[in-house]
């Protein structure tokens, strides 16, 4: 049980770093395409649509690691207002919640990108890409998503807050 443990955190961390790489990868398009634009008054056809592509898949792959090093925006008022037994039992219940939010996000956007497949959706723009293709970021950051909240659950407890893992 501790391999799968430390193997689900290890995806969850490699999530992170991909996450990282599409930041560091839209940067890089958005930097080219700013030069090819103004100096060689030459604009790209795919920079935009590519780094806009970059910036979603880092946002879903980065989610996950976000929850499990407790990095998402927090509403604390009710729970720094009550006592340790309930802090513990509503840390349960928002990650219960989160895991059931997740679990549909995934089911439904795998059923998206099955769709889009199917009808040969294309992008509107010059390159034609598969839709399915960027849509599949959602879905596989959506399993890293459920994979965090099944984590944050097997650990239970309360997060006293202000420091990360």
């Amino acid at each position: 049980m501790k391999k799968l443990y430390k193997l689900t955190d290890h995806l969850i961390t490699m999530g992170a770093y991909i996450s990282g790489l599409f930041i560091i990868v839209a940067t890089f398009m958005i930097f080219f395409e700013i030069i090819s634009r103004t100096v060689l008054g030459q604009p790209t056809i795919w920079a935009t649509e590519l780094s806009i592509y970059a910036i979603i898949g880092s946002c879903f792959f980065g989610s996950a690691y976000a929850v499990r090093t407790y990095s998402h925006i927090t509403v604390d008022l009710i729970v720094n207002n009550v006592n340790d037994q309930f802090k513990t039992i509503l840390a349960y219940l928002s990650n219960a919640l989160g895991l059931v939010f997740s679990l549909i996000f995934t089911f439904y956007g795998f059923h998206h990108v099955m769709k889009t497949f199917e009808l040969g959706v294309t992008s509107a723009s010059l390159l034609r890409i598969p839709m399915y293709l960027p849509e599949l970021l959602l879905p596989l950051g959506g399993i890293l998503l459920c994979l965090a909240f099944i984590m944050q659950i097997i650990d239970g407890g309360i997060h006293k807050g202000g420091e990360h893992i």
